[in-house]
């Protein structure tokens, strides 16, 4: 008898470490998979680009109806910092704006002097200023209360809402799930809507030696 119950000891211990191993994996597939915090990839991102370039489509509405369609090509240098804006039309450059964030140089399509402007006063009067503040994103995230709104077609839209109780506006970015690229930025006051794409891009790529021509020091 002794034997026997010895014998169903034996063959009841492999069974009872199997259905142990089955329920630790059981509860292992249960636990909560980490959420990638988007918000601090994306200010890696911006942390970890030195150089971009990236052709971008903009436009603004009122109450939905379109009153202004922009389209060019951003070239951003770290370094300097050093940003180039072209503006485009028909594929052509028609007018160039050179910074080093603090003076604006403007150049017409032939690279000749247009007008000379503040850094300050030049951003004051754009209606989306995310779009042209690279490199800066972590301080614009700072300022804001940022939460993921939802996650659509490889992207995941950050809305950002200011700390700063005397301001009205939401911002909207859709950065890409896979790198944090942010791809769309748009910007809503009251009945004004203006939204950019940004697409084509080339991250940390070499720069062309010329690329800034027109900036004085």
């Amino acid at each position: 008898m002794k034997r026997f119950i010895n014998k169903y000891i034996l063959f009841a211990l492999p069974l009872l470490a199997a259905g142990a191993l089955q329920a630790a994996e059981t509860e292992t597939s249960k636990a909560p998979v980490q959420e990638k915090d988007y918000v601090v990839c994306f200010t890696e991102w911006d942390k970890n680009m030195h150089t971009l370039q990236t052709d971008f489509v903009q436009t603004t509405e009122y109450d939905g109806i379109l009153i202004s369609r922009s389209e060019g090509r951003i070239t951003y240098d770290q370094s300097g910092p050093k940003l180039r804006l072209d503006n485009v039309e028909k594929g052509k450059v028609t007018q160039t704006a050179l910074t080093d964030k603090k003076n604006i140089w403007i150049v017409d399509e032939k690279g000749l002097p247009v007008t000379e402007v503040k850094w300050k006063d030049w951003l004051a009067g754009q209606p989306n200023q995310a779009l042209f503040d690279f490199g800066n994103y972590t301080a614009l995230l700072a300022r804001h209360r940022t939460s993921v709104l939802e996650k659509k077609d490889g992207q995941v839209i950050l809305r950002l809402e200011p700390k700063d109780p005397g301001q009205s506006y939401t911002l909207y970015v859709a950065v890409a799930e896979s790198d944090c690229f942010p791809a769309y930025i748009a910007i809503e006051s009251d009945l004004m809507k203006t939204t950019a794409e940004l697409k084509d891009k080339k991250l940390n790529a070499a720069l062309k030696d010329d690329v800034f021509k027109g900036m004085k020091k």
